[in-house]
């Protein structure tokens, strides 16, 4: 984990943070168990918009230069969930090509016995039976 990373979950945990979804409340625990996607509102780009949108509400001054702990709050807190949504996007990459790779690899184990089988199925009479007398029982 990167230093960066790594003191935002700090902050995130030492501070409590919680991130509004329409089932209430979550803690940062419960946030990886939130969907990407969902047909209810219940998933991951809503809690984001959610913290984006209460970030955005703050008031933004452009003489005070020092972040307010408010700030802090709600910047970590939309931080966190655009982390495990990239984490969870880079999960379910990784599934898909896992999936693509097992779906190639059974069309060419299947090629492989083809063309085993027409090995095979070239030798002659007698080569079949040396063969199959060489098997035993």
């Amino acid at each position: 984990m990167t230093t960066k990373i790594y003191e935002l979950f700090e902050y995130a945990t030492r501070n409590k943070l919680r991130f509004m979804s329409v089932k209430g409340e979550l803690t940062l625990e419960q946030l990886w168990d939130v969907p990407l996607r969902s047909r209810d509102d219940f998933n991951l780009n809503a809690v984001a918009k959610v913290a984006n949108m209460a970030k955005e509400a703050i008031e933004v001054s452009y003489v005070e230069t020092t972040k307010t702990e408010a700030n802090v709050r709600l910047e970590t807190a939309l931080e966190v969930v655009k982390y495990i949504i990239d984490v969870k996007l880079a999960d379910e990459a990784l599934a898909k090509k896992r999936a693509e790779n097992k779906i190639e690899k059974e069309k060419l184990l299947a090629i492989l016995a083809e063309k085993q089988d027409g090995k095979l199925s070239a030798l002659s009479e007698a080569e079949l039976k040396k063969r199959i007398a060489a098997l035993g029982d």
